[in-house]
């Protein structure tokens, strides 16, 4: 009876007096609420499982042994060659001037892709930037075969547009003077969801171009590092054919171990109990030694 009772006083709007429901909570019916509560805690706990990565990244080092001499160790921490640290960041500005060879001062075009924030949000950009940037050069690629003109080399970088926080991709084509009509690129930039800026005439050094937005990420917060790390998106991309082979020279250093230690001073001193020696000179070891 009471069922009875509960579902007339509802559908009557309460009519039933003093025992009629209560309102309807803001869980119901504002569902902008909860979907900025749901994305904010999503983000939390990007940023949790984020810092907790980049902080073991942070105590691991790896022990390289000289080659003549395996008794002489030099400490080496990972973060040299990881993008979420400044020094990694600066070992990836040196790589890619090496990666760029002949292209490193030429002049070419630059297109620049943003997303257009009321058609997505801005998890999922972060999340397909990178898909949506190669389906886009694919599709121009495309486009230019058709008529027989030159496959595309390009180099792209990302980096946080100011005041949406969404992904900004700026692509750089080296001595390139047409790209293709702007209705061709514009319609190529999938599902609408984006305005395309047209392409500009720039005249700089290469190497200089990509590298600063790769050292302004000294502005990024955690939160869009975090978002790249569980994308597991590039920063940055050649196309193929475009970047030159590196050459690699012979090291006297070679890795040993891989060890995690929160306190690096005690390390040492554990390692030099052990009656080896630790070189602490500053070289450029990690273009010559693998750490991964």
């Amino acid at each position: 009876m009471r069922k009875v009772l509960y579902s007339a006083a509802v559908v009557g709007g309460g009519g039933g007096g003093s025992h009629s429901p209560a309102s309807p909570s803001f869980l119901v019916h504002n569902k902008d609420n909860v979907n900025a509560q749901l994305y904010r805690a999503q983000n939390l706990l990007a940023l949790w499982d984020f810092e907790v990565y980049k902080g073991r990244i942070g105590r691991t080092h790896v022990i390289l042994h000289k080659t003549d001499d395996l008794s002489v160790l030099k400490i080496m921490p990972t973060s040299c060659r990881s993008r979420y640290f400044d020094d990694g960041r600066l070992y990836m500005s040196r790589r890619i001037r090496k990666r760029l060879g002949k292209y490193e001062r030429v002049p070419g075009l630059m297109e620049t892709l943003t997303y257009d924030t009321k058609r997505i949000g801005k998890r999922e950009a972060w999340a397909s930037f990178g898909r949506d940037t190669r389906r886009f050069l694919n599709a121009v690629n495309q486009y230019r075969k058709r008529r027989g003109w030159r496959r595309l080399h390009y180099l792209w970088v990302v980096e946080v547009q100011s005041g949406t926080g969404y992904p900004h991709v700026h692509i750089f084509f080296p001595n390139l003077r047409w790209l293709a009509p702007l209705s061709i690129i514009n319609g190529n930039w999938r599902e609408g969801r984006a305005n395309v800026e047209s392409p500009k005439k720039i005249k700089v050094n290469c190497a200089a171009y990509i590298s600063k937005y790769l050292r302004k990420m000294r502005g990024w917060s955690d939160l869009h590092l975090a978002l790249l790390w569980i994308g597991k998106c590039r920063m940055y991309s050649f196309s193929r054919g475009f970047s030159a082979k590196i050459e690699k020279r012979e090291s006297e250093w070679q890795r040993w171990q891989i060890i995690e230690a929160k306190n690096l001073e005690e390390l040492e001193f554990n390692l030099m109990k052990g009656g080896f020696v630790i070189d602490i000179t500053k070289s450029n070891l990690a273009s010559q030694v693998g750490l991964n």
